[in-house]
């Protein structure tokens, strides 16, 4: 599997004089249904440089959370992080289930076709404002898009990292 850390939504604006701040989870603002707030520190990762901050507080709110972290304690200081993105603990998320997988995980992954023919192999992944698109490369270095989404991604083995797709050519 990838990373520890997962991506899990985009800091957006200041709230209020006191250093909260709005989090809008990349699942939706009601991915979640429970209401255990934010886990204790998560990675904060901007264009530079990432690092973890304690949370102090979190509270569900329509679109997403507010949030205030240990050590920024105004609206300026937390407007410094606005645009970066916040990263949880891949075990703080809840379990997947046996057709689920986390699209980060798919990077490096090879790409087959149902019949077996060797597409290429994941580059990376991007939010294309509907769905994840993950970039694949063939051996030639031709490069192919594919909507991640059950029509195309037939299987995923993350123990092959492999991936089954159906390229409706």
């Amino acid at each position: 599997m990838g990373s520890d850390w997962l991506p899990f939504g985009i800091l957006r604006r200041p709230h209020g004089t006191k250093g909260e701040v709005f989090l809008h989870p990349h699942n939706g603002p009601d991915g979640r249904s429970d209401d255990r707030g934010l886990p204790p520190r998560v990675r904060i990762v901007g264009a530079e440089k990432a690092r973890e901050l304690l949370v102090a507080a979190s509270r569900l709110v329509p679109g997403g959370y507010l949030v205030r972290f240990e050590g920024v304690a105004d609206r300026e200081s937390v407007a410094a992080l606005v645009g970066q993105e916040v990263h949880v603990p891949r075990r703080w998320l809840a379990p997947l289930g046996s057709d689920e997988f986390f699209v980060e995980d798919l990077a490096g992954c090879e790409v087959l076709h149902p019949d077996g023919r060797r597409l290429g192999r994941v580059r990376g992944t991007f939010w294309n404002g509907a769905q994840d698109i993950m970039a694949v490369v063939a051996e030639d270095g031709a490069e192919r898009l594919f909507p991640v989404v059950a029509e195309y991604v037939l299987r995923f083995d993350s123990e092959r990292r492999l991936l089954i797709v159906e390229p409706h050519d």
